[in-house]
């Protein structure tokens, strides 16, 4: 049986585990991001879905980096959701917004999501920066995708609590940019 103790544990563990070096990228290409004026454009689904709109709060109000988080966009992603599919949602989205001083930012645990896998695509296509956080599965899809910085977190196998690191990771990010 699982208990507050295990799970306390093993989000430790994981905490361990990360590679800094992988954080640091992402943190570097951000601060690019914001010197050249772009847009963080971030978008996961439910619990990284949340996770992204924590991140793009926390990017905006305290680091004064433009971040949106794509799936608060409810309505324009829902139409295009139900007219071009779910696979497409989020990368028609960054079709119309993406400019070439922009970062595109996909958060999947699995790192298997069609739809942020294609949105990360499509990005990368448009030559602007492809950020990526993922569970530790090294035979996920996002790995695949030639993405300039991917944060794993290894070790981590419960989506709890590869979602409580992302969390922790995307404060951390925050932190190094902050504005204060």
């Amino acid at each position: 049986m699982d208990t507050i103790e295990n799970h306390f544990s093993e989000v430790l563990d994981g905490a361990n585990m990360l590679d800094e070096t992988e954080i640091w990228q992402v943190v570097k290409i951000l601060k690019f991001t914001k010197v050249s004026g772009g847009t963080v454009w971030l978008f996961g689904n439910g619990g990284s879905h949340a996770t992204a709109g924590h991140f793009a709060n926390d990017l905006l109000k305290m680091c004064g980096v433009r971040a949106i988080n794509i799936g608060d966009m409810a309505s324009v992603v829902s139409a295009y959701g139900n007219d071009n599919g779910q696979e497409d949602m989020f990368s028609a989205v960054l079709q119309k917004m993406l400019k070439d001083e922009d970062c595109a930012f996909g958060i999947s645990c699995s790192g298997n999501s069609p739809n942020v896998i294609r949105a990360l695509e499509h990005a990368k296509n448009q030559n602007v920066y492809t950020l990526g956080m993922t569970g530790s599965s090294l035979h996920s899809i996002i790995n695949d995708c030639g993405l300039d910085g991917l944060i794993h977190t290894p070790g981590a196998q419960d989506i709890r609590v590869q979602e409580d690191l992302h969390l922790m990771i995307c404060h951390a990010i925050a932190r190094s940019l902050y504005d204060g």
